[in-house]
């Protein structure tokens, strides 16, 4: 089949972004650290940060190191800048009706003896010795979130600590505010004005009319302007009924605490406590009938409570315009989904990125790819609502309120039943991860690869004792989170200024 011929008048010439917050802040940097200089972007920021980004959360994965590397933002550039602190994952306490605690860390993956997963091993060991079954006890990050330790893991070395990852707890507003002071020093138009109007063809904007009187025109737009922009296109609806309210508040302090989020199960929904380096951060989040009790329950919140629709869009790209960030999908920030799901739809954006007026096949890719991780990662919250509700808790009855995907079921039962981890294609969370959580909310495997038999009771007892052994004599003399945290930040004024 012969190629087109090239038509330079449908080229990719210029890219509008409108935002007004973390998402538009993060898209702008991505696309003028990617794109070609012969790519114009302009970025129309809402004077008024709408406050929708509390539902971006307090905690990052491990993934977002590379982002920020990839964006221009090193741990030099970042720590000394906001108030971001380390993060080995979340500690959930008191966790539906069973009252369940746990931790949940961000971990390499475990090790396979023999082609055996890690955790077959331990359940073997479940009944003839409980003690040395503990996941936990072989997890570094665990312990080390436990003991409130940190320390960067080194490279190209075989210890315990090299199988530890981390991410960060920060606040989405310090983010906002750094990556904006830093597309100060790049090649990107940057304009203040609210969206008036917007003339469209169809699915296709024409042209946005801005409060300054200004017109913006370009062949592609990208609208992070949260879920009531007008840019949205009739498409980019939530499927969802249900709402969730955040407030959030900063308690002042010197002292950096712990190097996990503290996240606890109540009655009007949860709240949350996230250490960072220049206080503590609550945020609770609720069911809106449940008010009352969950502002009484925080007391001095920062700012008014914010409303988010809770779901995804079917079609976040229609046309020449794509729908990214809130506008398009809110999960709670139960986990750290918010932000990975966003980092993802921004890598996949550049990867994607339209190279004439018709988008057709850049969108239906986009729109596939971007359903198969929101679902995903759905399936992994929608599994820390499987087990008995609070009693009398709307939002824990609203939360299990539908019938399980599925996929969740397939992955339940396999694990409950013969200890196999179903994986789906590109998941956002790892076998790890489920691993964690399965545990975590007491589901056992009943039974375990008989392959795990090959290695001898006294054996494996021998190498699980080497393993836990390894890691409390290392996590024993790392040092605390704000000892490193204090001491890294001196390194960094002495060596750059």
């Amino acid at each position: 089949m012969a190629l087109e011929p090239h038509n330079p008048a449908h080229e990719l010439r210029k890219i509008a972004v409108f935002g007004n917050g973390l998402a538009g802040q993060m898209c702008v940097a991505k696309l003028v650290q990617d794109l070609p200089q012969n790519i114009e972007v302009v970025f129309v920021e809402s004077p008024t940060p709408s406050g929708e980004d509390i539902f971006y959360g307090t905690v990052t994965s491990p993934s977002s190191y590379d982002f920020l590397l990839n964006i221009g933002i090193t741990e030099p550039v970042l720590l000394p800048q906001t108030n971001t602190a380390f993060s080995l994952g979340t500690r959930y306490v008191n966790w539906g009706a069973e009252r369940r605690n746990w931790t949940q860390s961000f971990h390499r993956p475990l090790p396979i003896f023999n082609g055996v997963p890690f955790h077959h091993y331990l359940t073997r060991l479940r009944n003839a010795s409980p003690e040395m079954s503990d996941l936990d006890a072989h997890i570094i990050s665990v312990q080390a979130a436990n003991k409130g330790v940190f320390a960067h893991p080194p490279e190209g070395q075989k210890t315990p600590l090299a199988d530890m990852e981390y991410g960060y707890q920060f606040m989405p507003s310090a983010w906002r505010d750094l990556l904006s002071e830093t597309l100060k020093q790049t090649r990107v138009s940057r304009v203040s004005a609210d969206v008036v109007s917007v003339e469209r063809d169809g699915n296709q904007i024409k042209s946005v009319t801005l409060s300054d009187g200004k017109l913006i025109t370009a062949e592609f737009f990208v609208d992070c302007l949260g879920p009531t922009s007008k840019l949205k296109h009739a498409d980019a609806k939530y499927p969802s009924n249900r709402h969730l309210m955040a407030v959030s508040s900063v308690t002042p302090s010197t002292n950096l605490g712990d190097v996990c989020r503290s996240l606890t199960a109540k009655h009007y929904g949860w709240k949350s406590e996230t250490p960072l380096q220049t206080g503590l951060h609550r945020l609770t989040i609720y069911e809106p009938d449940s008010e009352p009790a969950a502002l009484a329950d925080h007391a001095g919140f920062d700012g008014p409570p914010v409303k988010m629709p809770i779901g995804f869009v079917d079609t976040p790209w229609a046309g020449n315009c794509l729908t990214l960030g809130l506008g398009a999908s809110a999960l709670e920030p139960l986990t750290p989904a918010p932000m990975m799901l966003l980092q993802r739809d921004l890598d996949r954006l550049v990867e994607l990125i339209p190279v004439s007026a018709d988008m057709k096949v850049e969108a239906r890719e986009y729109n596939r790819r971007f359903t198969d991780d929101y679902s995903h990662a759905a399936l992994f919250h929608a599994a820390f609502f499987t087990s008995q509700p609070l009693e009398d808790s709307a939002y824990h009855q609203a939360a299990a309120a539908h019938p399980l995907p599925d996929k969740l079921l397939a992955k339940i039962e396999q694990f409950k039943t013969r200890g196999v981890m179903v994986q789906y294609d590109y998941e956002p969370f790892s076998q790890e991860d489920w691993t964690q959580l399965h545990i975590g909310m007491g589901r056992v495997p009943s039974r375990y690869d008989p392959l795990a038999d090959r290695v001898s009771e006294g054996q494996l007892k021998n190498k699980l004792q080497q393993m836990s052994g390894a890691i409390d004599m290392v996590t024993s003399k790392m040092p605390p989170h704000h000892i490193y945290m204090s001491g890294l930040l001196r390194y960094l004024k002495e060596k750059h200024g």
